[in-house]
């Protein structure tokens, strides 16, 4: 994956935790896994009334924890194809709050050209 696109990749991830979440990331990585395969892994602040529910409500957080993913996948999805005319099948994402890491692995229908890679 060129530079380039993998720049690009960060900045929509990280405008896009912005806009949720208030804070950008603390740090995250792109990479390419497979021809249609793309990996972002970060560390990012949880927030911070679910760190306090965690500790006695992890039952409710969880919840919330899902509805936050699923909205994030779908916004994701859209500014990759929007933005960067991707070809984005699926969006999938998983978030450990003890530790405050997050995976995202973004499949797409078809691999990338030769050059964008």
């Amino acid at each position: 994956m060129g530079v380039d696109l993998r720049q690009e990749i960060i900045r929509i991830n990280n405008n896009l935790n912005i806009g949720m979440f208030g804070t950008g990331l603390r740090k995250q990585r792109v990479v390419m896994a497979d021809d249609d395969k793309i990996l972002i892994t970060a560390d990012h602040k949880r927030i911070p009334v679910l760190s306090v529910l965690d500790q006695q409500q992890r039952h409710i957080t969880r919840v919330i924890d899902a509805a936050i993913l699923d909205e994030y996948k779908r916004r994701l999805k859209e500014a990759l194809i929007n933005q960067l005319q991707l070809p984005v099948k699926a969006v999938l994402k998983d978030y450990d709050p003890e530790h405050e890491l997050a995976i995202t692995i973004i499949i797409l229908s078809q691999p990338l050209a030769k050059e964008i890679k």
